[in-house]
């Protein structure tokens, strides 16, 4: 517990690592949630700007594409951010991956039209 208090009150000089993979890595550092946070915003995002994209090009939406078009691009950026040791846990990307298969799995039904 004094370590998480430590750390919480750390400075970037304090964090001694001005390259930009210690941009990324000092937040992390500091607060775990950081990142699945971020990657939960860029989800939210993606999905959001396809689907209403989506719908204003063809006059509906179809949320299961926007969830699986935004699933793939999470899936991509979290496996993009193993690169950088200490940024992002492993049950963040399997998680992560997880709701890239979920997406699959609500367009395998089909379409009716």
């Amino acid at each position: 517990m004094e370590n998480l208090i430590i750390n919480a009150w750390m400075t970037f000089t304090e964090y001694n690592d001005t390259t930009v993979s210690g941009l990324f890595t000092y937040p992390a550092e500091i607060w775990a949630g950081f990142i699945p946070l971020t990657l939960f915003a860029l989800f939210t995002i993606v999905m959001f700007s396809t689907y209403f994209s989506q719908r204003g090009l063809t006059g509906t939406g179809d949320f299961k594409s926007s969830f699986a078009v935004a699933g793939f691009f999470v899936a991509i950026i979290s496996l993009v951010m193993t690169m950088v040791e200490g940024l992002i846990g492993i049950p963040t990307v399997v998680i992560c991956i997880t709701i890239s298969i979920i997406g699959v799995l609500l367009l395998l039904p089909g379409r009716d039209r």
